[in-house]
Parts: C-alpha cells; sequence; structure tokens
C-alpha cells in the first residue's frame, strides 16, 4: 500500500532503501496522538536537497525518541514571509492537523513554518490549543503543548526581522548590479535575449522581423498598420500570436529594447508599506549623473528609442482612455483646432473640420461646428508665420518656441536635458544634507565632510555645465525672417507643420457660424491662445 506523501518523498530523491531506514516505506497506522504531520520547505531551488533529507533524517530522530510515526511529509518550494504567496502545502498540513489526523504539527526550525512574525503563528498556536494538538520545532526543542508559546513568538519575531535583512542583502545586490549595467531577470522584450553575465543582445531568430518593426516606427507608421503588415507577412510574437498595437507598443516602449537597464518601482499597500510586488516603467535606470545606464545592445540604438518614444506620444490623443491612439492626422489642423462648446478637437470629415462630439452623440451632446478645411488651414498658416516673424530676437517666448521645436527635432537631447535637471537638483540636495549632517548635527568628522563635499560640489558644477550647454540657443534666424519663415513653412511636411503650430499655438478655438451661408471672413472666427513665457512646455 502506497503512503499519500509518496510524491513529496520522491521529491526528495529518497531511494527505496532510505525510506525503509526511515521508516517511511509504507503508511503510519495508529491513534491521532500517536501521528505526526512534518512540513518541509525550501525557499529557492537552488538550496540543496541533501539540506532537506537531512532536516527529514532529524526529525525522524525525534519521532522515533517520542514513539511516534509521520504521517505525512509535506514539502514544498515558497517563500514564508511574503503575504501575498500561498503556500498550498503549508496550508494543506495545517488542514490535516485541524481535522485530527494527526496531533502535531513538526517543523525542522520555526523559521522553517513562517516569517510573517507571532501575529501568524500565534493564530496558529490558538487553533492548535482548541483542538487539543500541538506545534514542534524539532531543533529548537520546542513544544507547543509543553509551555514553548512565548519561546516560539519570539522566535517567530526573529525570523521576521531575518526576512527583511535578507530582502535588503538582496534588493541591495540587485540594485548594485544594475547601477553597473546588469539587466534584471525575467523575459526581455521581442528582439532582445540575455547573453549572460548580467547583458542583453539581439536574439538572432527575433533580430529581423524585430528591427522591421523598428523600421516602420521610425518612418512615423502607426502600431496598427505595422501590425497589419506583420500578420499579412505571416510573423508572429513570441508566443505564436498576431501582433497587436498594443503589443508593439509595449515592446518599444521597453528600455531593454536600446539596451538600457529598465527602473524598477516598488509598489505599497493601502497604508504605504512596501510590498513584494515591482512595476516596470517605460524609462531608463540612471547613474549618479543623470545618464541612461547601459546593459548591452538591443534592438534599436538609444537615439533611435526616443525618436520612436516621441512619434508613438505625437500620435496618441490625450483625454481619451489611457494612452488609445488614433490614426494619422491628414490634415494640418485635425486635433488642434477646437469647437468651443464641448473644447474638444475638431476632426476632418472630407473637405472641412467638424465636432468629433457632435458627429458621434448627435446635437444633443453638442451643438458642434464645422468649417472648410482649405480655408481654414491657409489663414492659420499666415497667422503663423506673422506671428512668430514679429517676435523680437531677444523675446523670450520666441525662444519658448525654439526650445519646443528642437525638443521636437532632437527628443533624445531634449530627454537628457531632463535627466540632467533632475540629476543636479538631486545632487544640490545631497550637498543641503551634508551641510546640515556637519554644520548642524555635527554626525560626521571634518576630514569626512572636506572629501564628501568636494566630491558632491564636482558634480554639481560638471552637470551645471552640461544643462547650461543643453539650454544654450540654437540659431533661431529662419524664425525671425519672415521670407524663410514662409519658405520653410511652406516646404515642410504635414507632421512638421502640426508640429510647428504646437509649438506656438496653446488653443485655438472655431466659433460657430452664424448659420448657413455666413460670409465673415474664418479669422473673425478665430480665437488664438499663444505661447507664452508662463506656458509649460511640452519636455516639461
Amino acid at each position: 500500500m502506497e503512503r499519500e506523501d509518496a510524491d513529496a518523498l520522491a521529491a526528495l530523491k529518497l531511494t527505496h532503501e532510505d525510506l525503509v531506514e526511515l521508516g517511511l516505506d509504507k503508511p503510519a497506522t495508529g491513534d491521532p496522538s500517536e501521528l505526526v504531520d512534518l512540513y518541509l520547505r525550501r525557499s529557492k531551488k537552488m538550496e540543496d536537497l541533501a539540506t532537506l533529507r537531512r532536516h527529514l533524517r532529524d526529525a525522524v530522530r525525534w519521532v522515533r525518541s517520542e514513539g511516534l510515526q509521520i504521517r505525512h511529509v509535506w514539502f514544498e518550494q515558497r517563500s514564508a514571509s511574503k503575504a501575498h504567496i500561498r503556500r498550498d502545502e503549508f496550508e494543506n498540513a495545517k488542514a490535516a492537523v485541524l481535522a485530527g489526523r494527526s496531533k502535531c504539527l513538526a517543523v525542522w526550525k520555526t523559521d522553517r513554518l513562517d516569517r510573517r512574525g507571532m501575529g501568524a503563528v500565534g493564530t496558529l498556536l490558538d487553533d492548535l490549543d482548541r483542538r487539543r494538538a500541538r506545534l514542534v520545532s524539532v531543533t529548537e526543542g520546542l513544544d507547543s503543548s509543553k509551555g514553548g508559546r512565548i519561546v516560539f513568538a519570539i522566535l517567530s519575531e526573529r525570523a521576521r526581522d531575518e526576512a527583511k535583512d535578507i530582502a535588503l542583502r538582496v534588493q541591495t545586490g540587485l540594485e548594485a548590479h544594475r547601477i553597473i549595467g546588469r539587466a534584471p531577470g525575467g523575459k526581455p522584450p521581442y528582439g532582445v535575449k540575455h547573453i549572460g553575465d548580467g547583458k542583453v543582445g539581439p536574439h538572432p531568430d527575433e533580430y529581423p522581423t524585430a528591427r522591421k518593426i523598428a523600421d516602420f516606427l521610425l518612418q512615423g507608421t502607426a502600431g496598427t498598420q505595422v501590425a497589419h503588415e506583420l500578420t499579412q507577412a505571416g510573423h508572429r510574437t513570441r508566443t505564436g500570436r498576431h501582433w497587436s498595437a498594443n503589443a508593439i507598443s509595449r515592446m518599444a516602449h521597453s528600455p531593454l529594447w536600446a539596451g538600457l537597464v529598465p527602473y524598477r518601482e516598488r509598489q505599497t499597500d493601502e497604508f504605504g508599506n512596501p510590498i513584494d510586488k515591482w512595476g516596470w516603467k517605460a524609462e531608463p535606470l540612471l547613474d549618479a549623473e543623470g545618464r541612461p545606464v547601459s546593459c548591452g545592445t538591443g534592438v534599436v540604438s538609444v537615439t533611435e528609442w526616443y525618436a520612436i518614444k516621441s512619434l508613438i506620444a505625437s500620435r496618441t490623443a490625450k483625454g481619451i482612455g489611457r494612452g488609445h491612439g488614433h490614426r494619422t492626422a491628414s490634415k494640418i489642423l485635425t486635433g488642434i483646432l477646437k469647437c468651443p462648446h464641448c473644447k474638444v478637437g475638431l476632426v476632418s470629415g472630407g473637405t472641412s473640420y467638424r465636432c468629433r462630439t457632435r458627429m458621434e452623440g448627435g446635437a444633443t451632446a453638442c451643438p458642434g461646428t464645422r468649417t472648410s478645411a482649405a480655408r481654414v488651414d491657409a489663414v492659420v498658416g499666415e497667422m503663423w508665420i506673422t506671428h512668430v516673424s514679429a517676435l523680437e530676437p531677444d523675446d523670450p517666448v520666441l525662444h519658448e518656441i525654439g526650445a519646443r521645436w528642437l525638443a521636437y527635432q532632437d527628443p533624445e537631447k531634449a530627454e537628457r536635458k531632463r535627466h540632467v535637471a533632475g540629476a543636479l537638483e538631486d545632487a544640490e540636495r545631497r550637498v543641503e544634507e551634508l551641510d546640515e549632517a556637519y554644520f548642524v548635527q555635527a554626525r560626521i568628522p571634518e576630514d569626512r565632510y572636506k572629501r564628501l563635499s568636494k566630491a558632491v560640489s564636482d558634480q554639481v558644477s560638471s552637470l551645471t555645465a552640461e544643462l547650461n550647454e543643453l539650454k544654450r540657443q540654437s540659431d533661431l534666424t529662419p524664425l525671425l525672417d519672415g521670407v524663410l519663415l514662409a519658405e520653410a513653412w511652406h516646404a515642410a511636411p504635414l507632421n512638421d507643420k502640426r508640429m510647428l503650430l504646437r509649438c506656438a499655438i496653446e488653443e485655438l478655438i472655431l466659433t460657430s457660424s452664424s448659420g448657413q451661408g455666413d460670409r465673415r471672413p474664418v479669422v473673425d472666427r478665430l480665437e488664438v491662445t499663444w505661447v507664452s513665457v508662463d506656458a509649460p512646455s511640452d519636455e516639461d
């Protein structure tokens, strides 16, 4: 007759001779008071099974000394410190004892039982006491039926503190590896693979398709269209599914796609306490100088990655769901020109602009507005040229427009400027904390203060110089010459014209007509709010 725990004993790699020696070759029989349920646990597969077999032998030795038998050996690989992880074998072991199949739950050591503290262990002891059962720690010689509850409580709290120390050491090690350029675990995005030593490189089988996707995105092709192209060509994802716009967007936003270490943020519970759950952001990890940390080679370069993110962001509708993309605009003012009633961007329909809300919800949703697309496009273009060329060379508004345009042309430089500004702010904060520690709290000696102060001051100076260089204005002469500006406007492609308008216009509203056949010049129906120095820029 086979034992119920045959699978667990087989997982421990015990031979038949071992089972006979340990008395585990056949089912245990007897009164529940003479039986024991033994719980063994390991946190990771890399832990040696020989150690667990030693734990089992220690338990068998204790059982024989007490004149008992092991009814069932429960074995699993689970963490005992994470509240969100369910330990099925542990729950089964408890259930068996609480159901009266045995009167003793034995563990090799208290920290093998639970690392969540005396709250969890105390509840278990209460349940066992009510059923006249007991908890035994073999190596520590503890028996809850013999007045060991207080010691169990102390040891369980010690195990909890040890779990926190382990988590801190592991997290510190992971962060140290990431900052020196080691990729995190888990599956990298399509086209990239782990090549060892914490580095990533192109996946030989997936890279051609991934590179084709990158080329499509760099050309401004929408994710949906790219997915259709790949499906028609017979390409599939890593799991064999059809490509989708969401899959392409997630892949393209991953820093690992550019060979960069991603930034990981720890989640918290409702009280703000950190929990063992992490979320990845579509941002790279930055070093002390605000530079992205590289962990190898991806599908695209860093410059291409920032350009792809910028192009995807330019096609994302704001205020509609959460990042739902829309088709590339076919007219200059689509989404820029707004309805005076609902303030939603107008859409192009045939040869005119029309209110989206009126089209989708009817007259009860919004009275709406509409006008000829060709007529208003020409008028707004002339208004833009006239307004920008009339600004003085030293006008801060002109430089704000120039900064927005340059950020659109060079998204990597704009992102670098943001990173450097953040690193500079962090370095200046460290200077203040260092001064307070030395001058106010007197917590550090003078020689150490001087050494640290010099290092941080040098970093502040370096970051300040780099930020000033990034802020240095490029040649804005074309924006000051009306003829050159008009030539540049008419020669610019559609997307560039749309971005030039967004650089200079905060809001553009088309008021309703007085009725069919309204002969007012369309310029009289336009309400324009031009960019001011107080207006937040896109890079901010």
